[in-house]
This record gives structure tokens, sequence and C-alpha cells, in this order.
């Protein structure tokens, strides 16, 4: 069976303290969503929402997604371990 899997980030803008905001990140797998916060937070004005990433070449744009694309990494990797096992569950039951 063929599942979705998606991965995205995004900034809680009610929670702004001195011109900053947390970064959260949203994981959709076949509909069902889990939101987590990344541990970050990010300039207001450095945010684009419609890129899911910080924007610019600053030093702090650069290492914040380089870190979101880390975290995003790391759960595509889990997801497809995860993915991988319940293929062979399934295959072991049904024998």
């Amino acid at each position: 069976m063929r599942s979705t899997f998606r991965v995205l980030f995004y900034t809680k803008n009610q929670a702004i303290k001195n011109g900053r905001v947390p970064v959260m990140g949203r994981i959709t797998v076949n509909g069902t969503t889990a939101s987590f916060s990344c541990k970050r937070d990010v300039p207001i004005a450095l945010w684009d929402a419609k890129g899911n990433c910080a924007k610019g070449k600053s030093e702090e744009a650069r290492r914040l997604n380089r870190e979101l694309e880390n975290i995003k990494a790391q759960i595509g990797k889990h997801y497809q371990y995860l993915s991988r096992s319940e293929e062979r569950f399934s295959r072991n039951a049904e024998t």
C-alpha cells in the first residue's frame, strides 16, 4: 500500500519574544499530522513562510537551514525504517 509522507517547518507567530519566533515542525503521514518544536528560534523578518525556511545568506539563516535539513533527513530515515519494518511484519503475517 502506498502512503503519503511530508515534513514541513513553520513559525509560531503568536509567541513572539524579542522579535524572534519559535520554529515548529509538522509531519504528515496519510493525512494524520503531528507537530513538534524544533527547539530553535528565528528573527521573524528572516523567515520565508512559502519556502518553509530562513531566507537570505546570513550565517544565522544558513545555520538554521542546515539544522532544519538535518532534522528533515533524520525524520525521513526513521520513516523509511518504520515503513520497511511494517512491510516485513505484514509479509510475515500473511504466511
